[in-house]
């Protein structure tokens, strides 16, 4: 960790500086940069992505049907969910109709991704801040995790690679388990590959009850700090189909951390809510959703939405801790929580497609005629709310694209909970491993992806 304090002030910031460099455990490279007043007490503090990807522009001008092949490349986790959303964008835009066996097979993969995706920041981002809150970093990781607590890192391990092995059965790719192209899918499995697919995530099934158990219970160990520390600003708002938590809704949900009724807007009236906020100390464009300031997308968010009850296990645990901690869960030390009961919510999800299979009838993908047209698809991905919008031209060329990221709408509830946090925690600007480490978790408990935020 890098601590270096800076007195030349930029802009926004004048006076002492100090910046955390890098946060860890996250994707993407970034800094937490605080500012200081004359007399060292704490201003401000900004989290800043300090990389740029570009991919709006490597798509404009490129045939559209090459977009989504582009865009799932703006992050190693997230591509799947970025290459489905621009299929749907442009589908919108040209008026295709997709199959329901296509979009049953969409779905299920998006499940078993989010759950692959879960799984693996459980085990590498949340649980060493979790399981090893006052180690030092030569300590708190994987590694040590595994010295603390080999059985549990080894159940896991196994439910992780359990559901990465079904997705490698549906699909015959482990590395860019994708399959969503312009008008459907490219391939639907067979029986065999359904059946093979059950039977992996039937293998997990108590591995997975077990990482419920062990966040519920670090979760509780937290409780005292809960106390300490003060509610989520703002909004938690996520994706959502007859008022619960979906990936692929058809509406928007909100609902404020201070409590009161849940809202749902319309995909019209929430893009036309959102407003760009941008900064000049990050390449990442802020996005403010009017009334519903500052958002939080994510986890936590679709936890305080709620889950159906075709996932009777996920439904069940979410009841009981909201019957434990109350409701909304406001606190980023419910993100571990969230992550856990996701993981098993995705799984219930997953195991429900496989068991009444793919629709019968229609076909796998339907022809597209690129013409000129402007398309929007909203999703949810591991990380929250995601939009691509596309504008084609009569050529069938990209004319303009637009991606807005789960970073991006979480972004200003970032900067004031850090904020908030280091008011209370930093004295002076020798800051301490342990205040920059505290700092760092604040971060991490938004789950951010820098290049999906940069994309």
């Amino acid at each position: 960790m890098n601590n270096t304090a800076d007195v030349a002030g930029s802009e926004e910031f004048s006076g002492q500086k100090v910046r955390l460099y890098p946060v860890t455990r996250i994707q993407g490279r970034a800094d937490i940069e605080l500012s200081f007043t004359p007399d060292q007490e704490v201003r401000a503090v900004r989290f800043r992505a300090l990389e740029k990807r570009g991919m709006e522009g490597l798509v404009t001008r490129l045939p559209v049907m090459r977009a989504p092949a582009v865009m799932s490349r703006v992050c190693g986790t997230c591509g799947p969910f970025h290459q489905l959303a621009s299929c749907m964008a442009i589908e919108d835009a040209l008026g295709v109709e997709v199959s329901a066996e296509a979009v049953w097979f969409r779905e299920l993969t998006s499940w078993l991704n989010l759950t692959v995706s879960h799984l693996t920041t459980i085990m590498y981002h949340a649980l060493p801040d979790f399981a090893l809150p006052t180690s030092d970093a030569a300590v708190k990781n994987i590694a040590g995790i595994y010295m603390v607590d080999q059985e549990y890192v080894s159940r896991l391990s196994h439910a992780l690679t359990s559901i990465s092995e079904a997705l490698f059965a549906l699909v015959g790719n482990s590395l860019r388990p994708a399959v969503a192209v312009p008008g459907g899918v490219s391939t639907i499995p067979d029986e065999a590959a359904l059946q093979s697919a059950s039977e992996l995530l039937k293998a997990c099934d108590d591995d997975l009850r077990e990482t419920m158990r062990l966040a519920e219970m670090l979760t509780r160990r937290e409780s005292k700090m809960m106390e300490a520390e003060s509610r989520l600003p703002g909004y938690y708002m996520c994706s959502a189909a007859g008022g619960r938590a979906a990936l692929l809704g058809d509406e928007v949900a909100a609902g404020a951390f201070s409590g009161g009724n849940a809202i749902t807007l319309d995909p019209e009236a929430f893009l036309a809510a959102i407003e760009e906020r941008p900064v000049p100390w990050s390449y990442l464009v802020p996005l403010a959703v009017r009334g519903l300031e500052p958002a939080m997308v994510g986890p936590l968010a679709r936890l305080n939405v709620g889950f159906g009850e075709d996932t009777p296990v996920a439904d069940l645990e979410c009841r009981r801790a909201v019957e434990q901690w109350g409701h909304p869960l406001s606190s980023e030390f419910f993100y571990m929580l969230a992550l856990s009961l996701e993981s098993i919510w995705a799984w219930e999800k997953a195991r429900g497609l496989l068991s009444v299979g793919p629709p019968s009838g229609g076909k796998p993908c339907e022809t597209v005629q690129p013409g000129a047209g402007q398309g929007v698809a909203i999703l949810d991905s591991p990380r929250g709310i995601l939009a691509h919008a596309v504008s084609i031209d009569e050529k069938g060329l990209v004319d303009s694209y637009h991606v807005m990221s789960p970073l991006q709408f979480n972004y200003l509830m970032i900067n004031e909970h850090l904020t908030s946090l280091a008011e209370r925690t930093v004295h002076g600007i020798d800051i301490s491993d342990a205040e920059a480490s505290r700092l760092q978790m604040a971060v991490r408990s938004f789950n951010p992806c820098v290049p999906c935020g940069t994309h």
